[in-house]
Protein backbone atom coordinates (compact mmCIF):
# COMPACT_ATOMS: atom_id res chain seq x y z
CA UNK A 1 0.00 0.00 0.00
CA UNK A 2 1.51 3.22 -1.16
CA UNK A 3 1.05 6.67 1.40
CA UNK A 4 -0.03 9.40 -0.36
CA UNK A 5 1.53 12.79 0.19
CA UNK A 6 -0.39 15.46 0.70
CA UNK A 7 0.24 18.91 -0.93
CA UNK A 8 -0.35 22.26 0.86
CA UNK A 9 -1.34 24.89 -1.99
CA UNK A 10 0.18 27.96 -1.78
CA UNK A 11 -3.02 29.45 -1.20
CA UNK A 12 -3.44 27.62 1.74
CA UNK A 13 -0.30 29.33 3.08
CA UNK A 14 -1.03 32.70 2.08
CA UNK A 15 -4.35 32.39 3.59
CA UNK A 16 -2.98 31.06 7.01
CA UNK A 17 -0.72 33.36 6.88
CA UNK A 18 -2.77 36.23 6.43
CA UNK A 19 -4.94 35.05 9.00
CA UNK A 20 -2.34 34.46 11.78
CA UNK A 21 -1.08 38.57 11.12
CA UNK A 22 -4.48 39.33 11.86
CA UNK A 23 -4.92 37.97 15.02
CA UNK A 24 -1.77 39.17 16.31
CA UNK A 25 -2.78 42.74 14.92
CA UNK A 26 -6.07 42.87 16.81
CA UNK A 27 -3.99 41.28 19.62
CA UNK A 28 -1.91 43.87 19.53
CA UNK A 29 -4.60 46.35 19.38
CA UNK A 30 -6.15 45.39 22.22
CA UNK A 31 -3.46 44.88 24.14
CA UNK A 32 -2.15 48.65 23.52
CA UNK A 33 -5.88 49.86 24.39
CA UNK A 34 -5.37 48.31 27.72
CA UNK A 35 -2.20 49.97 28.22
CA UNK A 36 -2.99 53.48 27.36
CA UNK A 37 -6.25 52.79 29.61
CA UNK A 38 -3.55 51.37 32.67
CA UNK A 39 -0.98 54.19 32.03
CA UNK A 40 -4.17 57.25 31.92
CA UNK A 41 -5.49 55.37 35.23
CA UNK A 42 -1.60 55.40 36.91
CA UNK A 43 -1.40 59.11 36.14
CA UNK A 44 -4.76 59.95 37.55
CA UNK A 45 -3.82 57.98 40.66
CA UNK A 46 -0.86 59.54 40.92
CA UNK A 47 -1.85 63.02 40.99
CA UNK A 48 -4.32 62.15 43.30
CA UNK A 49 -1.59 60.88 45.73
CA UNK A 50 0.47 64.14 44.82
CA UNK A 51 -2.42 66.35 45.98
CA UNK A 52 -3.05 63.93 48.83
CA UNK A 53 0.43 64.56 49.87
CA UNK A 54 -0.03 67.96 49.75
CA UNK A 55 -3.05 68.09 51.58
CA UNK A 56 -1.47 66.44 54.53
CA UNK A 57 1.87 68.23 54.95
CA UNK A 58 -0.61 71.67 55.00
CA UNK A 59 -2.84 70.05 57.81
CA UNK A 60 0.54 68.85 59.76
CA UNK A 61 2.12 72.80 59.69
CA UNK A 62 -1.92 73.70 60.64
CA UNK A 63 -1.06 71.14 63.60
CA UNK A 64 2.29 72.49 64.45
CA UNK A 65 0.91 75.91 64.59
CA UNK A 66 -1.69 75.01 66.68
CA UNK A 67 0.46 73.29 69.13
CA UNK A 68 2.15 76.48 70.09
CA UNK A 69 1.45 79.69 72.58
CA UNK A 70 1.42 82.35 69.50
CA UNK A 71 -1.99 80.41 68.47
CA UNK A 72 -3.54 80.07 71.86
CA UNK A 73 -2.75 83.77 72.04
CA UNK A 74 -4.30 84.32 68.98
CA UNK A 75 -7.40 82.26 69.56
CA UNK A 76 -7.80 83.70 73.24
CA UNK A 77 -7.68 87.69 71.21
CA UNK A 78 -10.24 86.92 68.48
CA UNK A 79 -12.30 84.15 70.04
CA UNK A 80 -12.68 84.73 73.47
CA UNK A 81 -11.98 88.49 73.71
CA UNK A 82 -9.41 88.36 76.43
CA UNK A 83 -6.50 90.79 76.28
CA UNK A 84 -2.97 90.45 78.41
CA UNK A 85 -2.52 91.94 81.54
CA UNK A 86 -1.85 96.22 81.56
CA UNK A 87 -2.78 96.03 78.01
CA UNK A 88 -6.34 98.56 77.14
CA UNK A 89 -9.14 97.80 75.27
CA UNK A 90 -10.31 100.73 73.33
CA UNK A 91 -13.80 100.13 71.35
CA UNK A 92 -14.84 102.55 68.49
CA UNK A 93 -18.14 104.17 69.65
CA UNK A 94 -18.97 105.08 66.27
CA UNK A 95 -19.89 101.81 64.79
Amino acid sequence: MMRRKIHARPRFWLLLSLTAALVFSVSLLVTHSRLDAASAQVSALTEQRDQLVREIGELQEEIDFVQTDAYVERAARDELGLIMPGEVRYVNAAS
